[in-house]
């Protein structure tokens, strides 16, 4: 057991997160990149966990003991094929939470959430620049 994610946990746990959303008719799919990465594209999904490994905690069900990390998700859109940046943004950002709400049951690597109301934060608009809107939120995730 690793006190920071694994590479294979972090890979997994990339794939886990949606990038895209429909729209009415149209769908839209949007990248999707670590934070050390280079952005190149809008709409863009972009990830990062930090404070890994600093908390411990024991799953009273399953026994086995959990790391806490922060996953932090900014979603960067501008107006693409009709649709609002802002639109497209909260949209892309509930697909995120939905996926992400679903891991009480863990994902492959056992990463998880205990539970969605507490480990998942709020959606913060961070404002808007050029034409491209700034979302941002995070969720506390577990992994052993």
């Amino acid at each position: 057991m690793s006190r920071i994610l694994s590479t294979t946990q972090k890979k997994e746990l990339f794939k886990a997160i949606p990038a895209s959303v429909t729209i009415g008719e149209t769908t839209i799919t949007a990248s999707k990149i670590w934070s050390n990465q280079i952005l190149t594209t809008y709409p863009s999904i972009t990830l990062n966990v930090s404070q890994d490994g600093l908390q411990e905690l024991t799953d009273i069900k399953a026994g086995p003991l959990y790391y806490r990390a922060m996953l932090t998700v900014h979603i960067l859109a501008e107006t693409v094929q009709g649709i609002q940046g802002a639109r497209l943004a909260e949209a892309l950002a509930n697909e995120v939470f939905e996926a992400i709400a679903a891991w009480t049951t863990p994902i492959e690597g056992n990463v998880r959430i205990f539970d969605s109301d507490t480990d998942i934060k709020s959606l913060q608009y961070l404002g808007q620049i050029n034409g491209v809107f700034d979302y941002v939120f995070s969720a506390i995730i577990y992994h052993s």
